[in-house]
């Protein structure tokens, strides 16, 4: 038993869409682990500069510093996620501004076919950084179930948000990547145990997507490296996430950067239009 990998190929890059026996193995194994890994879906040159990018921006911030950062007052883009885990929102410029990051062809084609065609939006883009001496974090859902109080409901029902996860470094088991319940998006109740966590390590241009129902939890860094790991996440149109984003608009992109992007790309964004307003007029 293991997590399942999907194999992405330069050709599948080139043309932007993976090929049909290959997208039928990603949609099986998001059916019935809620978890999957699509194996150089990125140029690893490109994650490179996005770390250093990454490194430029917060590479100064000792984790003192970063949870100082943190307990600033709201809205703020830190935000504590754990001891020694910090959520960062990224301001979407340079290469997190870049269409063939948050509209890659590859998984917008795959997610469209999940969460609703041209109604799916952007509804975040965060780092969470680990920092050495980092404990295992809390195990945990991205978001409770939806109709709490009728448990069998919100396993039963279609995909309703995914979170996309691209780790800009690798990331073996010292440094810590993340652990799942494959098919914990389908549990009435948490039976979560650490006897059947499945883990492995991560490399620099895979990508993770998880049902926000997947059970999952940040392992320890026992390791001298900062761990940055970029979080995407994809909804359908009705979808909020109240809870995670309360304190922050979580993408961060100015309204004339969504006005300039193509139209296909403005109803992505629609969402992160919506907020951008919110946040330049303070309410």
């Amino acid at each position: 038993m293991g997590l399942p990998i999907v194999i992405v190929t330069e050709g599948d890059r080139a043309t932007g869409a993976l090929a049909p026996d290959t997208t039928m193995a990603a949609y099986k194994a998001l059916h019935e682990d809620g978890v999957v890994i699509l194996r150089g879906a990125f140029p690893p040159e490109a994650i490179d500069a996005l770390h250093g990018e990454f490194t430029a921006c917060y590479g100064n911030f000792d984790r003192s510093q970063m949870q100082a950062m943190s307990e600033r007052p709201p809205p703020n883009p830190v935000q504590k996620a754990g001891d020694g885990r910090f959520s960062i929102a990224i301001r979407m410029t340079g290469g997190f501004g870049q269409s063939d990051l948050f509209a890659n062809a590859i998984l917008i084609n795959l997610l469209r076919q999940l969460l609703g065609g041209n109604i799916m939006r952007l509804t975040s883009m965060t780092a969470v950084a680990s920092y050495p001496g980092a404990q295992i974090q809390h195990v945990h859902r991205d978001n409770p179930p939806l109709f709490e109080e009728f448990p069998h409901i919100g396993p039963a029902l279609p995909f309703y948000a995914v979170t996309v996860s691209i780790p800009l470094i690798d990331v073996d088991h010292a440094i810590g990547p993340t652990g799942f319940w494959p098919g914990s998006h389908r549990w009435e109740t948490n039976q979560s145990s650490p006897e059947t966590m499945q883990s492995i390590p991560f490399q620099r241009g895979d990508c993770v997507l998880v049902d926000y129902r997947t059970v999952h939890v940040g392992l320890p860094n026992a390791s001298r490296t900062i761990r940055p790991i970029l979080y995407l996440v994809y909804s359908r149109e009705w979808f909020v996430d109240d809870g995670n984003d309360r304190q922050r608009v979580p993408l961060d992109i100015t309204v004339e950067d969504i006005l300039a992007l193509p139209q296909n790309l403005q109803l992505l964004m629609l969402r992160a239009y919506q907020q951008a307003v919110r946040a330049r007029h303070h309410v």
